[in-house]
Parts: structure tokens; C-alpha cells; sequence
């Protein structure tokens, strides 16, 4: 499941009280969810996995705007985290310091025989920021009856492995 301002709990609770509570990796807020990030939030790599290992996370982090909050189940895999910042200028430079703890963005886990991820940001504006921009060069992609997008490559190679890895196929 992707994020988003009507995904997980959201504006709503859409998702709360429906089956995917207990299909997902994740334990849903019972409130609102939506934590919006007027400072900076970084995509933070907290362990290795398929899915993330081949990318710069820890070189090159990206930026988000946003997240749904939640919690991971027990026995699940916490990939990536959501690290805020407060961000102050003093004499000219500007001091980043960390707020206390991060946030569940990327988890991982399974139901039945099947793999399951729960990505606590969204994939287009405004949430995804500078994470639809990740990369070293841009790519184009273009579904059937759609508008053609351009994307970083990280971005683009990012979520083809989580799809292919919630597909048995990474």
C-alpha cells in the first residue's frame, strides 16, 4: 500500500477498519495520520535489503514532503525510515538537528503466502517532494492513455524493485 492523504488512516480512517488491517505490515493509527513535513525529511536506510541494497541511500538520501504514520507489526522488516529535521540559520550557516526519533516508511512483511509493503509516503505531488527526482540522470515512462512523466533513475529503479519483490520476482 502507497501513501497518501487518503491512504492507511488518512483524513478519513478509510483503511482502519477494513480488512487490509490485518493484511498489512503495519498497525494503522486510530486518528488521523497525516504528519506533513514543512522542514526537511529524509529517506533513511536502516537495514539492507534487496530492494534498497543496489541504490545510494546512504550516500545520497532523498527528500519527502510527508508521510502516514504508523507503526510496524511484530515479526515485520523496517527497510526505511523518515528522519525530520529542524533547520536553523546562524551566522550564515544553516544547523540541521535531528528530531528525536524517526518514523516507519518502508515496511515489510508477509500474509498467507504472500509478500506485503506498506510505504508510508505518496508517489506524486506533494508528499513524494524530491524523492520523484532521485537520480543521477532522468528517465521517461509512459503508460497506455497517459501523459508521458520524466523521473530520476533511482526514483524509477526504487520502485521497481519493491513491485517486483512484493511480486516473488526480486
Amino acid at each position: 500500500m502507497i501513501g497518501g492523504w487518503e491512504s492507511f488512516t488518512g483524513a478519513n480512517g478509510e483503511y482502519n477498519n477494513t480488512v487490509l488491517k490485518d493484511v498489512l505490515p503495519v498497525i494503522m493509527t486510530p486518528t488521523d495520520d497525516r504528519i506533513n513535513c514543512p522542514q526537511p525529511c529524509l529517506v533513511e536506510k536502516v537495514c539492507s535489503h534487496e530492494i534498497t541494497d543496489s541504490l545510494v541511500f546512504d550516500k545520497m538520501p532523498p527528500t519527502i514532503g510527508g508521510f502516514n504514520s504508523f507503526v510496524a507489526k511484530p515479526d515485520t522488516s523496517t527497510i526505511l525510515c523518515a528522519r525530520r529535521f529542524e533547520v536553523t540559520k546562524e551566522n550564515e550557516a544553516f544547523k540541521f538537528v535531528p528530531l528525536e526519533d524517526s518514523d516507519p516508511l518502508l515496511v515489510l512483511g508477509s500474509f498467507g503466502k504472500g509478500r506485503t509493503a506498506a510505504l508510508a509516503t505518496d508517489v506524486a505531488p506533494h508528499w513524494v517532494g524530491g524523492f520523484v527526482d532521485w537520480g543521477d540522470q532522468t528517465v521517461k515512462a509512459c503508460g497506455k492513455q497517459a501523459n508521458e512523466i520524466e523521473v530520476g533513475n533511482w526514483y524509477a529503479r526504487f520502485f521497481a524493485n519493491l513491485i517486483n519483490w512484493t511480486a516473488g520476482q526480486l
